[in-house]
């Protein structure tokens, strides 16, 4: 109990501070009163903890969590924010490089993530950008799903 004080401190307080403007209803402070802001306060909680309470294994599902409350708000609130799958994936492979960096582990599942995310969430501006090379970009866009098949094969069967 005494090693989760962080956490379990800041969860208690924002959520009790979110009832409180919830029922309220003060005005100024409704941004605070969407759906989302729980899971902010809940990634708030598991990142201090993590950096604070010097627990890396809080970093991942903080960042996750904190982004994906990030993520759900803007897209009701931001008017250009990207409303694609890919994003989740985005923030999934940030939290995996943050990991890497104050925990042990890997480096390049995060970073293949990150790349091959933002691959998915700009695909149609690069299609579009690289217009004149149309006919390459057909062929690639048509088999580029096995090249990422056999790739991931590699990986799970090479015994290196």
């Amino acid at each position: 109990m005494k090693k989760n004080r962080l956490f379990i401190g800041i969860l208690l307080i924002g959520f009790g501070l979110y009832y409180l403007i919830s029922k309220w209803q003060i005005p100024s402070l409704q941004i605070f009163t969407f759906w989302t802001t729980p899971l902010l306060i809940t990634g708030i909680a598991l990142l201090v903890q993590a950096f604070k309470g010097k627990e890396s294994h809080y970093v991942f599902p903080g960042i996750v969590v904190l982004g994906f409350g990030i993520h759900f708000y803007a897209i009701n609130h931001i008017k250009n924010w990207p409303n694609h799958w890919s994003v989740l994936t985005l923030i999934i492979s940030i939290g995996m490089l943050f990991q890497s960096q104050k925990g042990k582990g890997d480096l390049l599942p995060g970073i293949l993530l990150f790349i091959m995310s933002l691959f998915f969430l700009f695909n149609e501006k690069l299609t579009t950008m690289l217009s004149s090379l149309q006919s390459q970009v057909a062929y690639f866009q048509q088999y580029w799903p096995i090249l990422i098949a056999v790739l991931g094969l590699y990986f799970l069967f090479s015994k290196k």
